[in-house]
């Protein structure tokens, strides 16, 4: 077996990278692998860096620099792309150029070190994800591509390598510990809680093979109910969905019911032809205006419990507004009445494409979503997409489930106690905690469980940054409830209040907004309640 060192951590974050950990530790004895390293060289006269997913090294075969991409990749006329989890295609580099820069300037820094003429150098580069290799052009030669069932005889593949390059290498065992005490030097700094949560994040956006089937289920039915527990993907789902209708030539509106995910998908599909996206109310209000249908401005609960659908319906009517396809985000917040109001937008065509996507667990407001409605399709979704493992144990652990996730290591969540319910205070520190741990207002959101809570933070300051609210430029600071269907890199969670009857729910909800660094301010003894164990 190959001799492995991992720069930095043990074992690699990322899925693509840990598949080609696991294929080239079973490389003979003899190689040594490691992962992640990086040097400096000079390239013409001047300084310049170098860095390499792997280098495989042996003392008599030489030294192949290996750059992975994983994922789908695609080239159009020469451009590389890839494509994330909300279907946006992003430019990266050609991979092979990368491993080639990489090369180049190992070898200077082989020669730098009296070890240039020792050891021959190639590259390679490996899709992990990819069952077959489309042409990719003169650079990506077949044998130094390696795909994901290469991996699975990685000694041969590499053999190819090895033989295009026609490498070899002469290093006694003093020069071979030389060369791996350069490249992996032993060293010792202690990361921040935002570097060491950074590399979690590169690891939370990808599809996983339970959502493409539920989105290929999706294309084939006309309407369906997706249901799952937080970080399940299912906004991500919605969105495609929707993104799918209007290219499939459907007039589509895609709803929620909270104001700040309305915004975001606002904003995420505003480019789309025939897609619009918003608030159910803010639609209501939309058309009853259109209409010219009058409004009072001094709008009670009931109005927009009861009312606003009845407007909708009106309002659409005269206006003539036809929506083809209807995609409900957030379901569990609608109550049977909204939804019937949004199916008459429709002019009720039985076959209108009509998705909710809902998870039950978040039902804060107990509207009775569900209530005798049929759905011709009907998927759950499992996986838990958004947390690292850490945080996804504690969100399973409030509502009594297993972890299903992608098992992506982050830092443990915080409990930071207070006495008695959460006070400003508490969370001031808890945010000073983290701004001091590399967070700023971009990563890091806090959410209370009172609007009052909130409020009086978002008139304080610490140091150079202010409170505001989410979209400001201060740090972050909303409710729960306002902040579902949102998430962040860094939650604080402040238990601002006695548990109340739906305290589990708004604390799992809060929780599971946390991508990769998760504190939860509140008393010990709200410990129970989450079912929180401690160390």
């Amino acid at each position: 077996m190959a001799r492995y060192i991992g720069l930095g951590s043990n074992e690699p974050i990322e899925d693509s990278e840990r598949r080609v950990a696991d294929a080239l530790r079973r490389l003979p004895d003899g190689w040594v692998v490691l992962h992640h390293v990086s040097w400096q060289s000079k390239r013409g006269g001047r300084q310049g860096d170098g860095e390499a997913d792997f280098i495989i090294l042996h003392p008599r075969k030489g030294l192949v620099v290996l750059e992975v991409k994983g994922g789908g990749i695609e080239v159009d006329r020469g451009r590389w792309v890839t494509t994330d989890r909300f279907g946006k295609q992003h430019d990266i580099k050609n991979p092979y150029e990368q491993a080639t820069a990489s090369k180049h300037a190992l070898v200077g820094w082989l020669r730098d070190h009296g070890l240039g003429a020792r050891i021959r150098v190639g590259h390679a580069v490996v899709f992990p994800h990819m069952e077959t290799i489309p042409a990719l052009g003169p650079v990506a030669h077949p044998q130094i591509t390696v795909s994901k069932p290469d991996l699975l005889d990685i000694d041969a593949a590499v053999t190819l390598c090895l033989a295009h390059w026609s490498l070899e290498a002469n290093l006694p065992p003093k020069d071979l510990e030389r060369v791996i005490a350069l490249l992996a030097p032993t060293v010792s700094a202690s990361p921040t809680l935002s570097s060491a949560s950074g590399d979690s994040e590169a690891n939370l956006i990808v599809f996983t093979a339970e959502q493409i089937e539920a989105f290929s289920r999706l294309r084939s039915h006309r309407g369906g109910l997706i249901t799952g527990g937080a970080g399940t993907g299912k906004t991500v789902l919605a969105i495609a969905r929707a993104q799918q209708l209007a290219k499939d030539g459907f007039r589509t509106l895609l709803v929620c019911f909270n104001e700040l995910l309305g915004a975001e998908l606002a904003d995420r599909v505003v480019n789309a032809p025939d897609l619009t996206a918003g608030t159910f109310h803010a639609m209501c209000l939309r058309e009853a205006n259109r209409a010219g249908i009058a409004i009072s401005n001094k709008r009670d609960q009931a109005w927009w419990e009861d009312e606003a659908p009845s407007v909708l319906i009106d309002a659409c009517s005269r206006n003539e507004t036809i929506y083809d396809a209807i995609v409900v985000d957030e379901g569990q917040d609608f109550s049977p009445t909204w939804l019937d109001a949004l199916r008459c937008v429709t002019r009720g065509v039985n076959d209108a494409p009509f998705f909710v996507f809902a998870d039950p667990r978040q039902d804060l407001w107990k509207r009775g979503w569900n209530l005798g409605a049929e759905y011709p399709f009907v998927w759950e979704l499992t996986r838990n997409m958004r947390n690292t493992l850490p945080i996804a144990k504690r969100v399973a652990a409030i509502v009594g489930g297993d972890v299903q996730g992608r098992g992506i290591p982050g830092p443990d969540p915080i409990w930071r106690g207070s006495e008695g319910p959460a006070k400003e205070r508490d969370v001031i520190s808890a945010v000073e905690y983290l701004l001091e741990e590399g967070f700023g207002p971009a990563s890091l959101v806090v959410l209370c469980g009172s609007a009052r809570m909130a409020e009086k933070l978002r008139e304080r300051s610490i140091g150079a940054f202010s409170f505001g609210c989410w979209g400001s430029r201060g740090v972050p600071v909303e409710t729960v409830s306002r902040f579902k269907g949102l998430e962040s890199q860094a939650i604080i969670l402040v238990l601002d209040g006695p548990f109340a009857s739906h305290g589990r729910t708004s604390a799992y909800v809060g929780i599971s907004r946390a991508r990769s660094v998760l504190v939860v301010v509140g008393d010990e003894s709200d410990q129970s309640d989450l079912s929180w164990e401690t160390p």
